[in-house]
This record gives C-alpha cells, structure tokens and sequence, in this order.
C-alpha cells in the first residue's frame, strides 16, 4: 500500500495552492510560491510556459477543473508528496530536525520500504532533502532542506509562505547597516523559531559565509547576518520577484 492515503491527497493540496496562487494575481517564478512551481513540469522546460499559463487562465472560473490540471502538472508522486508533508508537520525547528530510518518506517506501516525509499528519492533529487547514509540500511537519516519547507509549509501552516517570510527579513538586513539578530527580529515580528529558520536559510543563500553567524549552540540556522554591496543588491531583487513589483 502507498504512503499516500486517497481519502487526502497532499499533492492535491499543492495544486489547490498553485490555484489559489494564480486567482490572485501572485507570480509563480520568483514569487511566494517558486519553489513548488520548481517541481511543475514548465519550471522544467517540459512543457511550453506560455501555453501552459494559458491553459490555467482558460479554466481560473473551473475550480476542479484548474485543479486537476495544476495538480497532474507537478511532478512529484503521491508517496512523495505525503512524505514531504509528514516532515515539515513533524519539524521542530524547520532546520536541524533528523528523521530517523526506522522512524519514518514505524510511521507509515501500510507503505513498503520500497515505496518510502522511492518517495526519499524523489525529495533528494529535487533538492528538499539531505540523506544520510548508514551500513546495514539504505539510510540512516535525513535532514529538511529549506526547499522542502518551502514547498509544503503553505498547505501545513495556514497563510505561511518561508519565502514570503524571507522577503521580510531581508528587508530588516537591508534596513540596517549592522546587520540583524535573528532572536531580534523573531521577537519583533513575533515568529517561533518553527517559523524563522525556513526563511532565514532561504536568506543566507545569498550571503558570504564569513557574513552569516553559525548558531554555536543557539536554535536558529543562523544567529547573525550582514550583508555587503553586491549582496545587497541581490537580496533587493529577491524581494521584488517575490512579491511582483
């Protein structure tokens, strides 16, 4: 038996949100939402974007039917989709969580361990999860990349976009000339650790290492971050794809 259950279907779930997305207005490239968009089939060149644009245009006043559409055009399996919810529910702190091998097989009993392994795959390759190898099993844990949250936190938290988020922090760096606290500007924008580190990993991809602090003990992915000109300059764009402007 799959992972996936057909009473839910979480794959289902990320069409929904693609909808959602494209009925009001939000852009899918560069937007709240790239990094499900990564795993459409036009983020990867397998279809024409303009007319697959048009397709989801000509059906935004047939909900099921739009749907239906966005769904089949994610490439993610079922099992993968369900498996890429059940980690982002069950992170801790969206960074440093390890799922254990025999856990995730205790918690999906009606699935086969060649179903799980192919849906573990299927993450890896697309970049949302690190996989730790171990003698005696096919691995011995994985770890949540910030593109897994990404894709999922918004169909598990409600009105949660680590992209989003991360426009808003990058914003703060970019406000200040000392750079930023991540304990700071958790409290001022009154985020729990849960929600703060998808968006400040999704940050610190574009900032030098020797600009980001390790968190040495601390909860957060990074504990402090400045920026010079040239990243400066990024981050600004990044925060116009996001939001469109």
């Amino acid at each position: 038996m799959p992972i996936a259950t057909p009473e839910k279907s979480p794959k289902r779930e990320l069409g929904r949100k693609l909808f959602d997305s494209a009925l009001s207005g939000v852009p899918f490239v560069g937007g709240p939402l790239a990094a499900l968009y990564s795993v459409t089939h036009p983020a990867k060149g397998q279809v024409d974007q303009e007319k697959w644009a048009k397709e989801v245009g000509d059906l935004l006043n047939s909900l099921e039917k739009a749907v239906d559409l966005l769904t089949n055009s994610i490439s993610l399996s079922e099992d993968a989709a369900a498996l890429g919810k059940w980690l982002s529910e069950n992170s801790r702190d969206g960074w440093s969580d390890l799922f254990d091998y025999d856990a995730i097989i205790a918690d999906f009993p009606k699935a086969s361990n060649l179903e799980i392994l192919e849906a573990v795959g299927e993450l890896e390759i697309e970049g949302m999860i690190s996989v730790s190898k171990a003698l005696g099993k096919p691995f011995s844990h994985l770890r949540g990349l910030h593109k897994l949250y990404e894709v999922f936190d918004p169909i598990v938290f409600e009105g949660v976009s680590p992209r989003e988020d991360a426009a808003d922090i990058a914003e703060r760096l970019l406000a200040s000339e000392r750079g930023i606290s991540a304990r700071d500007v958790a409290a001022e924008l009154g985020w729990d650790i849960r929600r703060m580190n998808p968006a400040l990993a999704i940050v610190g991809e574009f900032v030098a290492p020797g600009r980001r602090s390790q968190t040495m003990g601390q909860p957060y992915v990074f504990a402090h971050m400045f920026v010079d000109t040239s990243e400066r300059a990024q981050l600004r764009r990044f925060i116009k794809n996001v939001r469109g402007t």
